[in-house]
Parts: C-alpha cells; structure tokens; sequence
C-alpha cells in the first residue's frame, strides 16, 4: 500500500501544477494533457508487459524496488525541466519505473493470502491509490503555500527554483529511499495454484488469452477502461475546475480536494470490497462485477452535476460523492481476474488488464477533456461542460459493458483457475 500510494503521489502531483506550468512554460492545456496522459501511459503500459513476464518468471520483490527507485527520481528529474521536452522526456521514465509495480504486486498478493481474504487483502494495496491522489493534491498545496511568500526557494547545489520545481523534487526524492526498503524487507513467496510449478512461454500465454476466456477478459478489460477513461479525466481536470470556477489558489485546491479524497476514496474502496465480499453470497460467480456495474449508474448523476455546482463547498461535497463512488470497484477488479487466471500467467493478465485501461484512460481521459474545452466547446472556460459530457460518455457505456461481463464470469468455473 506504502508503495502504491508513493506511486500515484508520484503520477499525480503534476494536476495541482498545472497553472504555474502553464504560465512558466508557456503550454496549453493539450499539452498539459499529453504530459499526465500520453507521455506517461505510453510507456507505463506496454512496459508493464515487459514487466510482468519477468515477475511471472524473477523474484518480484526485486522487480518492484528497481522501478521504485527509478520513478522517484524521475519525479524529482520532472523538477529541473526547462521546457516541455525535458518536463515530457521525465514523465516518460515516471511510467518507465512504475510499470514494475502492479503486476508483481497482485501476483504476490494472490500468493501471500488464502482465497477468502484476498478481496480484503488487494483493497488494501488498492487504498494506497487513491490516498497518493489525495496526498498529491494536501502536499503539493502545502508546498506551494510554503513557497508562495517567494514564489519559489533557493537549494544547493540548484540554485534558486520556481514553486512547481519544488514541489516535483521534494515530492520524488524520499521514494529512493523507499525504493531501498523494499528490496531489504520485502520477501519472494512461495507461487501457490495448480500449475504453478508448470513452465510458461509467451506462446502459452497467447493461447490462454485467445482460449476460453477470451470473452471474460474482453470485456473485463473494456468495461474498465471506460470506467478508468473517466476516472483520469476527473482526477486530472478536477483540481483546474477548482481554481478556474471558484478562483481558489492552488494551495487551496490541494488541501481542500486533499481532505476530501483522503477520506472519500478509500471509504469507497472499502465499500467495494464489503459490498463484493456479501455479494458473493449470492452471486459467487460475478459479485465483483455486479457492484462495478451498479457503481458505474449510481455514479453518473453526481459526475453530472458537480461541474454545475453553485458554490465550492457544494462541489466540493458532489466531489467526494463522485469520488467515493467510482473508487469502489478498483479494489476488487484485479481479485476477479486472479480467480480466474492460473497461477503462471496472472501477472501477465493483471499487466494486460492495466495496459488496456491505462493506454486508454490515461491517453483519452485528460487529452480528451482538453479537445473538448479548445476544439468542440471553443474555450478553457467551459471545463464544466467537457467533464460533464466526458462523464456522460464513460459511464452509461461502462455499465453496458459490465452486463456481457458479468455473463462471461457467470460462465466461467472459478474452481478451475489453475487449470490452462
């Protein structure tokens, strides 16, 4: 979870930056959207393959702490860019470090608890998401308040730094040493499932994929990442709806949509996983995908309105409805593919899982908030609109989705899931 959470602080600490590198290097909101989306997703997800085989085969421990370490340097490096290129360049190996994580993660999760207590035990790890999100936004504004008097700080070695340049490397440096934590406390385990013993190939793992699953995976992977699509739109654009709408500071913005996600997003983790873990009662087959369903509706009014909002402090509330809602089922996605997917291939599964809705969501979600402010609604002052009709897009289209998934799980024999 510790790692998770340095992680999306990592990723997102760039959306409270937003207005400050804009006016300091001269970039428009496209460009602001390609550096939190394509710059990083391009390689954080096709990595992620990369990646994933080796933890499929090498010790994921060893895996997870060098792209640790290697992500939060590259955020400091994002803190002495001097123009768009380099600042691009730096994001880039943010997603180069990052793709190690998740899947050797959910693969050592899936093998360091028992079934029962793995829904439980992956929310855990998915609750440091969202509080990286939510420490993103509280420290970047605390930060940027320390060095608002200035309007930047001096540091050896680098001479005097813009607010932003500050914010980039006090943020990423303390990662290395976690980094190194890692690789000293955290232990390889024992790979658990009927055939985890066998011998895996890339070959093997293509005929698993195009098998009998194919439909499951399908649209698992799809009805996410329209869920994810807007999921990145909301978290990239919401902290400029703040300052845009309300003329809040963005030390405001962080603190004030801080709090709120601190609080909201792993309450709905958690609920997700409560809601899943009694679900399965009923529907032991396809309870994970029942609630993403469910969620997906009952979010849509609230991502609707809130852009709408007559006053902060009512945003702000529809905000942490919002955000709760659609952190419900990312604690309990990767627990449904684990109980699938034999042992051989689950991080391989996991990492094509996150390179479908990261290449998608996170190049189409905050780029395509950005095409709708400049090119279809014509201005930067109708960020309500293009959130609103980003919502209106993802949502209803992830819950169709969900429907055909949920019959694929209801086809497919959890029993099984160490058999190829």
């Amino acid at each position: 979870m510790a790692l998770y959470l340095c992680a999306f602080l990592h990723r997102n600490i760039l959306t409270l930056l937003v207005e400050p590198l804009k006016q300091d290097l001269a970039l428009s909101d496209v460009q602001i959207g390609m550096l939190y989306g394509l710059a990083f997703a391009a390689f954080y997800t096709t990595l992620g393959l990369f990646a994933a085989g080796i933890a499929d085969l090498w010790k994921r421990p060893a895996v997870i702490a060098a792209g640790v370490i290697l992500w939060s340097l590259a955020t400091a490096a994002c803190g002495l860019a001097a123009n768009y290129a380099q600042l691009f360049i730096a994001r880039m190996l943010v997603g180069v470090g990052q793709a190690a994580l998740s899947p050797a993660a959910y693969s050592l999760i899936a093998d360091y608890f028992p079934p029962k207590a793995r829904l439980r035990a992956t929310s855990t790890y998915a609750i440091g998401l969202y509080l990286g999100i939510g420490l993103a936004a509280l420290a970047g504004g605390l930060v940027i308040n320390w060095v608002a008097g200035g309007g930047g700080a001096s540091v050896p070695l680098l001479g005097s730094l813009r607010g932003w340049q500050v914010v980039f490397i006090v943020v990423g440096l303390p990662g290395v040493a976690l980094g190194l934590l890692t690789l000293a406390s955290v232990r390889e385990t024992t790979r658990h499932g009927d055939s985890a013993g066998r011998p895996t190939t890339a070959r093997g793992f293509i005929r698993h994929l195009g098998g009998a699953k194919r439909r499951l995976y399908f649209t698992h992977c799809l009805g996410f990442t329209f869920q994810v699509t807007y999921s990145y739109s909301f978290g990239a654009w919401t902290p400029a709806f703040l300052i845009r709408e309300f003329d809040w500071t963005p030390a405001q913005t962080g603190m004030g949509l801080g709090a709120v996600t601190l609080v909201t997003a792993p309450l709905g983790v958690y609920l997700g996983s409560m809601a899943a873990q009694r679900l399965r009662r009923r529907f032991p087959r396809d309870a994970e995908i029942r609630v993403a369903l469910g969620v997906a509706l009952a979010a849509l009014p609230f991502a609707l309105y809130y852009p709408f909002a007559p006053a902060a402090w009512a945003a702000l509330a529809l905000i942490g409805i919002t955000q709760c809602l659609i952190s419900m089922p990312f604690g309990i996605a990767p627990v449904a593919l684990n109980e699938v997917t034999p042992n051989r291939f689950r991080a391989r599964v996991i990492a094509v899982y996150l390179f479908c809705i990261n290449l998608a969501g996170l190049s189409l979600g905050p780029v395509g908030v950005a095409l709708l402010t400049e090119r279809v609604f014509g201005s930067p002052e109708r960020l309500p609109l293009a959130l609103a009709a980003m919502a209106a897009c993802t949502l209803p289209a992830a819950a169709f989705t969900f429907r055909y998934c949920a019959a694929a799980y209801r086809s497919s024999d959890r029993g099984k899931a160490g058999m190829p």
